[in-house]
C-alpha cells in the first residue's frame, strides 16, 4: 500500500488553478524532498496532503484512507507538520522537554496529569536527535534553530506515521541549518520513524537521507522520482527556465548554480 497516493489531481479556487495533473505515489521506505521556488503550489499541495482541502478533481488516498470514503479526522492525527505558528504558542518560559511534551496530548500547553514517566519520553526524543544538551533550558534562551529541534521533537511525540517539515530552516544561520539537517536525518534512524517530506526551495538543503526529489513549478509537477535521476543539469535548467551547473558540497549534496550571460 502507497503512503500517498494523487492521481490527476487538479485543484482551482476562484476561478485560478493553483495545482494541475497530478500525479504522485510515495511508497513505504522512500524519503521525499519538494523543492520549489515561491508561489509554486508547495503549501497548497501540502494542504492536500493533510486534508485541509479537497481536489477539485481526481483522486488521493493517503494512508490508506482515500478522500470521499475514509474518516478524514482520523487520517489528520496521523500527520505531522513543523510550522512556524506552533512555536509562536508556546510560553517561552517553558523548558525544553515540557514543550516537547505538549505534541503528546496537541496542545501549546500541558493541561493534563504527566509525570517523571512522560517527561523521560520527552527528554529520550530530544536526546535521539542529538538535543540533549536542551534539556533544562527554558525555550527563551534558546536560539531559533534550537527552538526548530524542539517543534520537530514536539512533532514526533505525536508519533505521526507522516511528519512534513515545512521551510524548516528559514532564519537560520549556516552553522545552525547544518546542524538541523542533520537532526532532520536522524529522523528516519528512530525505531517507529515516520515518512519524511522536507519541502524546501534550496536544493543544497537536500541530505543523504533524501532519496527522492519532486520539482514543483508553477501547480504542476516538472519531474519527480530518484534523486541521481532528477538532480540533472537538463532536468534543472528546465526547472528554472536558466542553464545551471551542478556543483557537489560532499559526496551526497550539491549546489546548484545559475549559469549567467
Amino acid at each position: 500500500m502507497s503512503v500517498i497516493s494523487m492521481e490527476n489531481v487538479s485543484l482551482q479556487r476562484q476561478g485560478k488553478t493553483l495545482l494541475k495533473d497530478i500525479n504522485w505515489t510515495v511508497e513505504k521506505g522512500q524519503t521525499w524532498a519538494i523543492l520549489g521556488l515561491n508561489g509554486a503550489g508547495k503549501t497548497t499541495l501540502l494542504k492536500l496532503i493533510m486534508a485541509e482541502l479537497y481536489p477539485s478533481q481526481g483522486h488521493i488516498t493517503i494512508l490508506g484512507t482515500k478522500f470521499g470514503q475514509g474518516d478524514i479526522t482520523e487520517l489528520r492525527k496521523r500527520i505531522g507538520i513543523v510550522s512556524g505558528f506552533i512555536t509562536d504558542r508556546l510560553s517561552l518560559q517553558m523548558v525544553a522537554e515540557r514543550a516537547v511534551l505538549t505534541g503528546k496530548y496537541k496542545s501549546s500547553i500541558l493541561y493534563k496529569d504527566y509525570g517523571d514517566k512522560e517527561l523521560a519520553q520527552a527528554r529520550d526524543m530530544l536526546t535521539s536527535l542529538g538535543g540533549e544538551a536542551l534539556i533544562g533550558r527554558r525555550l527563551y534562551s534558546l536560539s531559533q534553530g534550537e527552538r526548530q529541534l524542539i517543534m520537530i521533537a514536539r512533532c514526533l511525540m505525536e508519533e505521526p506515521d507522516i511528519i512534513i517539515l515545512d521551510e524548516a530552516t528559514v532564519g537560520l544561520d549556516l552553522f545552525a541549518r547544518e546542524k538541523l539537517l542533520k537532526q532532520v536525518d536522524r529522523i528516519t534512524d528512530l525505531p517507529h520513524a515516520p515518512h519524511v517530506l522536507f519541502v524546501t526551495h534550496h536544493a543544497e538543503e537536500i541530505t543523504r537521507k533524501m532519496d527522492h526529489v519532486l520539482l514543483l513549478k508553477k501547480g504542476q509537477i516538472i519531474a519527480q522520482g530518484k534523486k541521481e535521476d532528477i538532480i540533472t543539469v537538463p532536468t534543472l535548467t528546465k526547472f528554472f527556465d536558466n542553464r545551471v551547473s551542478i556543483i557537489p558540497i560532499d559526496d551526497h549534496r550539491f549546489f546548484i548554480k545559475p549559469e549567467l550571460e
